[in-house]
């Protein structure tokens, strides 16, 4: 499935000054400055022989002039245009009416009736060591081979020390081809199998057997096209029975139908006329010759075709025999061995990717082959590897050799070119960019994508088939600059404004359905926002006034924090909206001031995706706030739907105190000493003697005592749980496995005192082990563990929450409680109470303290 590139994907790694020094200034930014250099190059040409008609020459005196764009411009006797002196000097006008394609990233000034052109990210005004662009109309610009009338610098583009750059790229706006689209009556007729784009057309294969055939769809009209339902070749109708693969590369459509026993190839450069066919059309015959037995998979490259039929092979024609006269009767070249290639049932995708031919069943089994140089004859040719779950269904290569993968879970991945290696479990290198959403302009909402069966690419849109459809997005990209310039940026943000929306959360009223249904709160994130195309949304979770506040981003969880704006004051459990937009290629100061930031590509965008903006609020006097903020657990809680058996419903007086007490947990689980405790475990709550166990019991082995590498990697999955779903429970204690976290009634109130949070890390220990484990075992573990660091953090008077008035939970009416409030459980422990952690940290006190 050969391709267009998508440009914008160029240089979608963080580039750091360090990496410059390597590759990256002598590829990314210099082709940028090249490929400008070769449009101001042929504009300049353009104009020149437009000048050379004299009905198109101006004469005024004894000087030439010319109309661009509705300006005139001198021209001297080689009709090189000439640049009046700007007024003022840093007036671009006249450089930008020429040459319109120069984007603002580029500073264009005046030299000698001539231009300079310095990209202002990359290059500099180093002349003779920087990155530049320089055009002469009388022909002495300096450049290597001596003078001439445009010359270019690339020896030293790059960033400065410190900066950095970074383009991001996801989906945008989606559209849905369905079986409307295409004309048909009901769903039933239309089943998509494979997908493939060239030309600004999308072909589909229909494999129902019934209306079988190519669909296409013109991208520019956006609308559908008459599909191709055979040809006539040599005085014989052929037509199509199971289209199971169609793919392009190259300017030719590849069409494999099972039961038609071909591969059909059209030229999408001449209407999609014919050209031949391989196979004989019969399922019978020798299929080391000519025929193909059920085709259902096929691929192809500059050098050979590849064709999987159910036969337990890869037939390999060379492009040279696609030819009319070989129409029906080309023979194969050679053969790669493909022994689950055996059945009508397979569903086998292949691509082509660099000098290998990748082959992808669904049951995510792989096969490599090196097809560098194929040796003509009939012996099946090994694969260079097989893997036996990539979690792969298919990949895509571009022309530029970036390759898409779709994986099961329904993400698609980006991997620039020549790094994709696949491992038995999936891929060994990290892919450069991520697609699982996109924006769905129907319900106005971002929409999860699902997995896709194939994939093609172009002109930045990429086109997935999902079950009976074909989704096409948009490919947005964004590209980040941090720079080392400063800059002062003031915003207040009034909370108080007239045009600002205030939206109560967990308020006394607030029905369960909502409860459930709108609310996920970051634990690390109690105060944030969210950042729209023209809306900012400030959240918090917070059970108590904030004050000072810093509005601080962060795009795509990599790169410096800027700073947004300012808000004085803060209401607890609050959500505010006010219009607000970031600008697009406008410079934010980095919260330490030191640098500034900018988004370009904002100004044409259909819509930010959710996490793509991360947004927190910080304080510098707000001594609450500073406890909250960019806490290590990354928990995502949500309120469980639970509401029968050993399970209450939810109200909005226990949904606050949840939060309150989560909140005190994993400042718990995020301080230093459950650290040093978790990692000196049998030395500190193991009182010297054991270790944290798993299921298996306190034995060597698997599942029992941990090793080194068992507490590094727990303690990185306590860190990134996930969601968890809270609820109140009523069995005496609490209940937990899975996402599931609930306590009973009396721990919402007696936390502030001397019991409570053990029972919490009891049941959150449960999402990893049984009470036979440490995980949740009553005397020994993560209970005891917690429980008693949260006790002597009560005591330091550290912990965020300390008052139990803040919410006032045991005030609550009995008629909204599901049990009595036992005001003795609401007692401080005795001053003389020491427990075991506190013991341990009294004898081996650490250097560092809240």
């Amino acid at each position: 499935m050969k391709k267009n590139i998508l440009s914008l994907i160029i240089g979608s790694t963080l580039l750091s000054s360090s990496a410059l020094a390597t590759d990256l200034s002598s590829s990314t930014f210099s082709e940028t400055v090249i490929s400008i250099h070769q449009k101001i190059d042929k504009r300049i040409a353009e104009l020149r022989d437009y000048a050379s008609d004299e009905s198109n020459v101006i004469i005024q005196g004894e000087k030439r002039f010319i109309n661009v764009n509705g300006m005139q411009y001198e021209i001297n006797k080689d009709n090189y245009i000439l640049f009046d002196f700007p007024m003022p000097f840093t007036d671009e006008t006249a450089f930008r009416n020429v040459f319109d394609f120069i984007d603002n990233d580029w500073e264009l000034t005046w030299y000698d009736l001539g231009m300079v052109a310095v990209n202002k990210v990359f290059g500099n005004y180093d002349y003779g060591n920087g990155c530049l662009i320089e055009y002469g109309p009388e022909g002495n610009v300096s450049s290597p081979t001596g003078l001439t009338h445009l010359a270019i610098e690339t020896s030293s583009c790059g960033l400065k020390e410190g900066e950095a750059l970074k383009e991001i790229a996801f989906l945008g706006k989606g559209s849905k081809l369905d079986y409307a689209t295409f004309g048909y009556e009901q769903e039933g007729d239309f089943a998509p199998e494979t997908v493939a784009m060239t030309r600004e057309k999308v072909y589909v294969g229909n494999v129902h057997g019934g209306f079988s055939k190519i669909e296409r769809f013109d991208l520019k009209k956006q609308q559908a096209l008459p599909a191709i339902t055979g040809f006539t070749l040599n005085g014989v109708n052929e037509t199509y029975r199971v289209v199971s693969d169609v793919t392009e590369h190259n300017g030719r459509l590849y069409v494999a139908s099972l039961s038609s026993n071909r591969v059909d190839i059209y030229d999408t450069t001449n209407n999609d006329e014919i050209i031949m066919s391989l196979g004989t059309g019969s399922w019978s015959g020798n299929g080391f010759d000519k025929t193909l037995t059920h085709p259902y998979s096929v691929a192809a490259n500059d050098n050979y075709i590849f064709v999987a039929d159910i036969t337990g092979k890869i037939s390999v024609y060379s492009q040279s025999d696609v030819t009319l006269s070989n129409h029906k009767k080309a023979v194969k070249h050679a053969f790669l061995s493909l022994p689950e290639s055996n059945s009508i049932y397979r569903n086998v995708k292949m691509e082509v990717v660099g000098n290998e031919l990748v082959v992808n069943f669904d049951t995510s089994l792989t096969y490599v082959f090196d097809i560098t140089s194929i040796e003509k004859g009939q012996a099946l040719i090994e694969p260079k590897d097989v893997y036996t779950k990539t979690q792969r269904r298919n990949v895509y290569e571009t022309t530029g050799g970036d390759v898409f993968t779709g994986s099961r879970a329904g993400q698609v991945e980006l991997f620039p070119a020549g790094t994709l290696a696949f491992t038995d479990t999936g891929v060994v290198t990290p892919s450069t960019q991520q697609f699982s959403t996109y924006y769905d302009p129907v319900s106005q909402q971002e929409v999860a994508s699902v997995a896709s069966f194939d994939l093609a690419v172009e002109n930045d849109i990429l086109a997935m088939l999902q079950g009976r459809t074909v989704l096409l997005a948009d490919v947005e990209t964004l590209r980040v600059h941090q720079s080392n310039n400063t800059v002062d940026h003031s915003n207040d943000i009034d909370l108080t404004a007239s045009d600002v929306t205030r939206t109560p959360l967990l308020f006394d009223g607030e029905s369960w359905e909502s409860l459930t249904q709108n609310h996920e709160i970051r634990i690390d994130r109690l105060l944030s926002g969210h950042q729209s195309t023209d809306k900012l949304e400030i959240t918090s979770y917070a059970a108590q006034p904030t004050y000072d506040l810093t509005v601080e981003a962060r795009i795509d969880k990599e790169g410096a924090w800027v700073q947004l704006g300012s808000i004085t004051q803060l209401d607890a459990f609050s959500s505010f909206e006010l219009e607000h937009s970031l600008k697009d290629n406008v410079y934010y100061p980095t919260i330490d001031g030191q640098q500034s930031v900018a988004i370009k590509g904002l100004a044409g965008l259909s819509y930010l995706p959710e996490n793509l903006i991360d947004i927190r609020l910080t304080s510098k006097t707000d001594k609450f706030v500073q406890k909250i903020t960019d806490l290590k657990p990354k928990w995502r809680l949500r309120f469980g739907t639970f509401s029968a058996g050993n399970w209450a419903k939810i109200t909005p007086a226990y949904a606050r105190e949840w939060t309150i007490m989560m909140a005190n947990f994993a400042y718990v689980m995020n301080s230093p000493e459950f650290e040093h405790l978790w990692f000196n475990y049998k030395d500190s709550i193991g009182q010297g003697v054991n270790e944290f166990y798993g299921n298996a019991g306190p034995v060597d082995g698997p599942g029992g005592n941990f090793t080194a590498e068992d507490y590094q990697r727990v303690y990185d999955q306590f860190m990134n749980r996930g969601v968890i779903n809270l609820g109140i429970s009523t069995i005496g204690g609490g209940l937990g496995g899975g996402s599931t976290l609930g306590v009973d009634t009396w721990i919402y109130y007696s936390h502030y005192y001397n019991t409570g949070v053990g029972i919490i890390g009891h049941e959150f220990g449960h999402h990893w082990g049984s009470h036979s484990s440490s995980f949740s075992n009553q005397s020994n573990g993560l209970q005891p563990m917690t429980h008693d660091l949260h006790q002597m953090l009560i005591r330091r008077q550290s912990l965020p929450y300390l008052d139990d008035e803040i919410n006032a939970f045991y005030k609550t009416p009995r008629e909204e409680m599901y049990n009595t409030v036992d005001h003795n459980k609401r007692r401080p422990r005795p001053a003389d109470h020491v427990n075991l952690v506190e013991r341990y940290f009294a004898e081996n006190p650490m250097s560092f303290a809240h």
